[in-house]
């Protein structure tokens, strides 16, 4: 009488825990990112005053909304985070724009960081 195999092939991946998933907004903010970064590199190209920069300020605004809408201030924070760490340098000054034109949205950084 032939026993059945009972152990497991050596070339069997040992089951690793899987990743955690990722949050639903994550890819809802990719366009809302882009949009974003065309709007605040324009801001730091353009005139610091004057009916231009309300505008753009107001478009910042909105794509504020959209994050929020998509994901509250945890996509509003990786929104921020994407722009800000795709220049370095001006880091500082990008996190500045966007968080002068997000002021007051609902959810948006509340202890005031």
């Amino acid at each position: 009488m032939i026993r059945p195999r009972t152990t497991v092939p050596s070339s069997a991946a040992p089951h690793s825990p899987a990743a955690p998933p990722a949050p639903p907004w994550q890819e809802a903010i990719v366009p809302i990112v882009k949009a974003l970064l065309d709007l605040v590199a324009a801001v730091e190209s353009g005139p610091t005053a004057g009916p231009a920069v309300k505008a753009f300020q107001a478009a910042i605004r909105r794509k504020g909304e959209d994050a929020s809408a998509a994901g509250g201030p945890e996509a509003m924070e990786a929104a921020l985070r994407c722009v800000a760490d795709a220049a370095r340098d001006r880091a500082a000054r990008r996190e500045h724009i966007i968080d002068e034109a997000w002021a007051g949205l609902t959810g948006w950084r509340p202890d005031g960081r």
